[in-house]
């Protein structure tokens, strides 16, 4: 059995402006408890995932922020035995009050999945929503606090464990159609 994988599709320039790359995400993401996704119902075909559920009380966490805040990344870890993409989410917490500590320890204990909607939706917006840790996870890998910097908010970032990678540079969440999709992710997939 052969490891080597082959290329199976041209990779074409396509100029239409619905499917020209684009940059940026829409100001909002879901964080999800690994432990909390109910793993049967998770259905997926390549790079694309067409349910996640969760467990039965569970929710999302959303997370807010302005500007380009809030962003996601995917590299290439090239290992001894099984190549894979590493992950992260970089977010920001803009308070610095007692409840914001909670969430910021919370984080670095955690292990999470991020869904972000991307300002690229492609053709009929099926492309709109990215799912990053879905296999392995995502944990805290840096945060800080500095009250002279970032006017004092918190900022932390959830990435691959290293080692631990995912199959994808990210997964396409699409449960039927853009508005179905959108409207469990503002309900946090609850």
């Amino acid at each position: 059995m052969s490891c080597i994988g082959k290329l199976t599709a041209n990779i074409a320039y396509d100029c239409t402006p619905a499917n020209r790359a684009k940059g940026g995400l829409e100001t909002s993401a879901v964080l999800i408890n690994r432990a909390d996704i109910d793993w049967t119902s998770v259905t997926q075909s390549g790079a694309t995932v067409t349910n996640v559920s969760l467990m039965s009380g569970a929710t999302g966490y959303g997370i807010e922020w302005i500007k380009q805040l809030g962003t996601v990344g995917s590299e290439v870890s090239i290992n001894d035995g099984l190549d894979t993409f590493t992950h992260n989410f970089a977010g920001r917490i803009f308070g610095s009050g007692a409840d914001d500590a909670e969430r910021m320890k919370e984080l670095l204990e955690g292990e999470y999945v991020v869904i972000v909607e991307t300002k690229f939706k492609g053709t009929g917006n099926v492309d709109a929503f990215k799912v990053f840790g879905l296999e392995n996870g995502l944990k805290m890998s840096e945060g800080t606090y500095s009250s002279a910097e970032n006017d004092g908010a918190l900022l932390f970032t959830l990435a691959s464990v290293e080692n631990y990678g995912e199959s994808y540079p990210f997964l396409i969440w699409n449960e039927t159609n853009y508005s179905t999709t959108k409207a469990k992710f503002d309900n946090k997939l609850s």
